[in-house]
């Protein structure tokens, strides 16, 4: 077995999301060709559709009419979303819109506080759970938000400009720089520059026209083919029409410095992203590295293939200052141990990370995603290389950020 082949991606699903809510506040027809229709993104079209959006898709392309968000007659499912339900916090707050958010078990264990302390600080009448779905708008913010802690998390940053937006007065958002920044390229690309030095500066925006754009290519979602071809021996792959935003391609840049033969091509600039195509080919001396502060953050929803591929590296993996991988869909930094660990790798759980050392002969066991899709799809990925033999495939998993993943497979193994 071998994979081999030329494919083409589904829209980036943090692009999704973004295009999504900016389409919603804009009082024109918008249209967005190659979205990501997987569950997450399914989630926000429900919810804003909700609010009085008019959404209409067909063959993947959808047309929004935004601006006129009005509350909701029921509640807000978020279902396992967390971005939905991050970015519609902002949304609805920043327009002062009445609704009450749910989510299923695992959102539910997800926390919100760093999204709600400064909604509430800017006037929001929020209620929680402790910080926890479900939440309530009873009202939103009234005056600037002010951000002076730099948070890491691209939800939280875009969330905060989402409400923004809705307020005369200019609000200071303190981040990362190393945070994802499609927020940022999506309004620059419709002529609005909300940068500020080392802070994001936002207020309400007229939206003089809607937009046509096509989403590139999910990387994240492309990660897991990529680790399988590098993995695989015999193996060659090329992606075509590839997400290549820098603060997006550290899963590139550490398998690179791994030893994988990666191959950038064809890069351009299409509607404010970096878009490339890529080619990959089996790599049979693959080191370990250590991933700590911002190649942590460059590369946070690879890290469960990444711990993959350590397995099969030389050395040992160290991975540092990745407290946020525990507040993703389930504990992603206990949940890479405990299967790895029941397969008898070398590894070690820490408090913000987690130590790899590869070459160990792994041995098969069921494996438990703890209903986390990236869970799933890395050890399906391990599951490839092992012959089949180790995992109960719950296939229908994957459709929380990409749908198409086995179908995909599917048609590049050779």
């Amino acid at each position: 077995m071998k994979i081999e082949g030329l494919i083409y991606l589904r829209g980036d699903k943090s692009i999704s999301h973004r295009a999504l809510f900016f389409g919603a506040l804009i009082k024109h027809t918008s249209i967005i060709k190659n979205i990501s229709l997987c569950n997450d993104v399914t989630a926000t079209i429900n919810a804003l559709r909700q609010c009085n959006i008019n959404i209409k898709i067909k063959n993947n392309i959808v047309e929004i009419l935004g601006g006129t968000l009005k509350s909701p007659n029921s509640f807000l499912n978020m279902h396992n979303s967390g971005t939905t339900a991050r970015l519609m916090l902002g949304l609805m707050a920043g327009q002062n819109i009445r609704a009450k958010f749910v989510g299923d078990n695992s959102l539910s264990l997800r926390p919100m506080g760093r999204i709600l302390k400064p909604l509430t600080n800017a006037g929001a009448n929020i209620i929680s759970n402790d910080s926890f779905l479900p939440i309530e708008i009873l009202s939103g913010i009234t005056k600037s938000i002010v951000l002076k802690e730099k948070t890491k998390s691209a939800q939280v940053k875009s969330s905060l400009i989402l409400a923004a937006l809705g307020q005369k007065e200019k609000s200071k958002i303190c981040y990362n720089k190393f945070t994802r920044n499609h927020s940022e390229i999506f309004l620059d690309y419709l002529g609005y520059n909300v940068l500020e030095g080392d802070a994001i500066v936002a207020h309400n925006i007229q939206f003089n026209q809607g937009f046509n754009i096509s989403i590139p290519g999910d990387i994240s979602n492309a990660a897991f083919i990529i680790a399988a071809v590098i993995l695989i021996p015999g193996s060659s792959i090329t992606i075509t029409n590839l997400l290549n935003n820098n603060l997006r391609n550290g899963f590139i840049n550490l398998i690179k410095e791994m030893g994988a033969y990666i191959h950038i091509k064809n890069s351009s600039l299409k509607y404010g992203e970096q878009v490339c195509d890529l080619y990959a080919e089996y790599s049979p001396n693959l080191k370990n590295i250590n991933l700590t502060g911002d190649k942590v953050i460059t590369a946070i929803d690879e890290i469960p293939i990444l711990a993959i591929l350590a397995t099969q590296a030389k050395g040992t993996m160290v991975i540092d200052d990745a407290k946020e991988l525990r507040m993703k869909e389930t504990d992603r930094i206990r949940a890479i141990f405990y299967n790895l660990n029941n397969m008898q790798a070398n590894v070690r759980e820490t408090d913000s990370g987690i130590v790899i050392k590869g070459g160990n002969k792994l041995y098969n066991t069921i494996i438990n995603d703890f209903g986390d899709h990236r869970i799933a799809m890395a050890f399906y990925i391990l599951d490839l290389l092992l012959n089949n033999e180790t995992i109960n495939k719950k296939l229908e998993i994957a459709n929380v950020s990409f749908p198409e993943f086995h179908q995909t497979l599917k048609e590049v193994v050779v």
